[in-house]
Order: structure tokens, then C-alpha cells, then sequence
């Protein structure tokens, strides 16, 4: 009897404290199923390339621990842990790198506080942590609530130009907040940043001798409903006919010397519509680095952006069928002058283009089924295909490449 009372006060005193601190968690899980074919590796003794066997891949994709809370009243936190690629064939299509140890590891995805400075509610906000540069539409939008099959590449091409790295996550500060129209069909949203990415130096903890924190800013004006009735870094796409509106964005990053480059920079728009189920989101940005000690005939120069398409078909028990079409790109130096400016800056080269066409069903807004074909596109211009820098030719943990193409299906579970 005693150690029964003792457990029931135990919980009781745990069901307590959550409460108050209005501390909630949340689990995503992204499964996938994929068949690859027309992948092919390079193989430098022979200065050829092998096709590697068609093949059915089963990983888990991605998966999200959330703990959030709000333990004062203008204190709040976000934890996020995340273990991704788990089974993950490094010669499937498909890309990233892989987590295949025999104990997969997790890691830190997003750490931040965030302090209310104004007096009036989502005005203005303090934060501190490690968290995205508020630059991208697809780079802002939670990967387990993107409607295409994948994130869109172009993200990834965005955040290694700002961070150096795919995660594209930097410790820093982060003023932001929201101001809302009387009539309420009028919002915007500001964000700006200090951040200091860790670069590739020094096994990818330090800038290098040279050190420059990268700013960021993003301005978004919102017609209509707002995304969001409260601040948050991360964005969606889907709001399941209950958003009328249109968001455009324009978002901009500065650094300057490191031991990467003499000075970075990026300019970009982003766009958000929904409207009677349908709903278009999208963004186009210019990369652009400077060799360190050189003039403007030293600038190396890319873009990068998404397009995608989405409609909400309503089907019997509530659930949605959704069809999905997503384009993406990225476009850098080709000619062989402007490749060897690029390199000296540590910046991508060639192109790279993917094109998702394909259709989600969700059963409920948290749990989804989806059948897409990617196809996948490079160009290495005048350079040897396997120099250039770019996803298409280059597979993390293989070496030079020539992507192919996958049919997936997957699932999509948030609790």
C-alpha cells in the first residue's frame, strides 16, 4: 500500500509540473520504400564509371523527438533530437549520407529559448540557441509536414552556402516577432540573426584563422490569414483549406572573411499561396562568394529555388488525396574559369535538377501515405563530370557519381 501511494504521488507530482510548464512532446517518423535505377560510380583507376544495380531500399528517413514547454510566462523552449537515415544504401538514388552503424546514432537537430520582449503578445521575441538562418521557404518548413516525397535540394544547396554543412543549424541570436493589422487581413513577420557557423576548418569546428558571423534577415508580408497566429521559426505548406492567404518573403545573408571565402552573400524571394485547397509555395535565391584577398573578378555566383504544386481532393471518412508536382534546381559555374574560381571558394559547380511528381493520402493531418517517381538531371558543363560539386555527381561516403532516378513510397506519422 505504501509503495503504491508513494507511485501515485509520484505522478501526480509529474502531471503537475507538466502542466505548469506546459511541457508537451511530439514523434515523427518518416519511413520510406524506394526503387533506384541508373545510379553510377566512378571509378578512378580506369577513369570510368560503373552502373550500380538497380535496388529496393527500405530506411527509415527521418525521424523527430520534440519537447517543447513554456515553464514562465514569457520563457519558452524547443528541443529537438533527431535520428535519420537509418538502413540508408549509399548507391540507392536517393541522397544524404548514411547512419547504418551497428548502434545508429542520434543527434541535436534544433536547441533554442525564446523570450517575449514586448508586452503585447508575439510582437517581439528573444532567441538563443542553435537553430536555422531565417533564409529559405523549404530550409524553414519542417521536414515531416513538406508535401513532395523529398525536401526540395535546393534547401540543401542554400544551407552548406550559409553554415557549411547540410543540417544548415548555427548557434546564435534571433530577433523576430509579428505585427497584425486592426482588420486583421494584414500581417507582417521580421527576423534577424547573428549566427557563427563552425565552418569546415579544423574538422568542422572552426572558420578557420580568419572570423566573420554570418547575418541574416527575413521580412514576410502576409494577405489574408496568417501562417501562424503565434511567432515560430518553421513554416508549412499544407493547411488543409483552412488558410486563405498569400505570403512573399524577401530573405538576405551576409559573411565575411573565413578561411572559406573573402566574403558571402544571399538574396532571395519566397512565396506561399493557399486558397480552396490548392496551394503553391516556392523560392528563388542568388549564392554568391568571393575568393578571400580578391577583387569582383573573383566572385563565384549560383542560384538556387523550388517550385511546387499542390491540391487537397476530399475523399470519403475526411481523409485527403493530395497530388503533388515539385520542381527544383540549382545552376552554378560550368565554363572551366569560373569551376576553378568556384573551387577556390569551396562553392558548388555544374547543375543539378529534380522533378517530383506523385500524390500523398492522408489518413488525418498527422499521418500520411505517399507513391512519388523522382527523376533526377546534371549537367557538368565544360569540366570533368567528376570534379564538379554538386548532388547529382557526388554521393557522401562514395565519391563521384551520376545520380538516378527512384519510385518510393513512404509514410509519414506524427504523435
Amino acid at each position: 500500500m505504501t509503495v503504491g501511494l508513494g507511485a501515485q504521488q509520484d505522478s501526480s507530482r509529474l502531471t503537475r509540473l507538466l502542466a505548469e510548464y506546459r511541457i508537451k512532446t511530439s514523434i515523427g517518423l518518416q519511413l520510406w520504400s524506394t526503387y533506384s535505377a541508373g545510379m553510377d560510380v566512378y571509378d578512378a583507376a580506369t577513369g570510368t564509371y560503373t552502373h550500380a544495380d538497380n535496388r529496393l531500399n527500405t530506411q527509415l528517413r527521418r525521424s523527430r523527438f520534440v519537447f517543447t514547454g513554456q515553464p514562465y510566462e514569457r520563457l519558452q523552449f524547443n528541443i529537438t533530437a533527431a535520428l535519420d537515415l537509418v538502413g540508408h544504401d549509399l548507391l540507392s538514388a536517393t541522397e544524404a549520407a548514411g547512419n547504418n552503424a551497428p548502434s545508429p546514432g542520434f543527434r541535436l537537430w534544433n536547441l533554442w529559448l525564446q523570450y517575449r520582449l514586448s508586452k503585447q503578445p508575439d510582437r517581439l521575441y528573444l532567441l538563443t540557441g542553435y537553430f536555422l538562418p531565417p533564409v529559405g521557404r523549404e530550409s524553414s518548413t519542417a521536414a515531416l509536414r513538406s508535401t513532395s516525397f523529398e525536401k526540395a535540394w535546393s534547401q540543401n544547396y542554400l544551407r552548406r552556402h550559409l553554415t557549411g554543412s547540410g543540417p544548415g543549424r548555427a548557434s546564435g541570436l534571433l530577433l523576430g516577432g509579428q505585427w497584425h493589422a486592426p482588420d486583421d487581413d494584414l500581417h507582417l513577420t521580421y527576423e534577424a540573426a547573428l549566427q557563427n557557423p563552425t565552418g569546415q576548418d579544423y574538422n568542422g569546428n572552426s572558420s578557420g584563422i580568419n572570423w566573420s558571423p554570418l547575418l541574416s534577415a527575413r521580412l514576410s508580408v502576409q494577405l489574408g490569414d496568417v501562417e501562424s497566429k503565434t511567432f515560430t521559426l518553421l513554416r508549412r505548406v499544407n493547411y488543409f483549406n483552412q488558410r486563405e492567404g498569400i505570403t512573399l518573403s524577401l530573405s538576405a545573408a551576409r559573411q565575411g572573411e573565413t578561411a572559406a571565402f573573402g566574403r558571402m552573400s544571399t538574396l532571395g524571394v519566397e512565396v506561399l499561396y493557399s486558397t480552396a485547397g490548392f496551394h503553391l509555395d516556392g523560392d528563388y535565391h542568388f549564392l554568391r562568394r568571393n575568393v578571400a584577398g580578391g577583387n569582383a573578378d573573383t566572385r563565384t555566383a549560383a542560384r538556387t529555388g523550388y517550385l511546387r504544386l499542390g491540391y487537397n481532393l476530399p475523399l470519403a471518412q475526411e481523409r485527403i488525396l493530395e497530388p503533388v508536382v515539385s520542381y527544383w534546381f540549382f545552376r552554378g559555374p560550368t565554363s572551366p574559369e569560373a569551376i576553378f574560381r568556384a573551387q577556390l571558394t569551396r562553392s558548388f559547380t555544374g547543375s543539378d535538377i529534380g522533378l517530383d511528381l506523385g500524390a500523398n493520402l492522408y489518413l488525418n493531418a498527422n499521418f500520411k501515405l505517399s507513391l512519388f517517381y523522382a527523376y533526377r538531371h546534371g549537367d557538368a558543363g565544360e569540366s570533368d563530370p567528376a570534379e564538379i560539386n554538386n548532388n547529382f555527381f557526388q554521393q557522401v561516403g562514395v565519391g563521384p557519381v551520376r545520380r538516378g532516378n527512384y519510385l518510393g513510397t513512404g509514410c509519414v506519422v506524427i504523435f
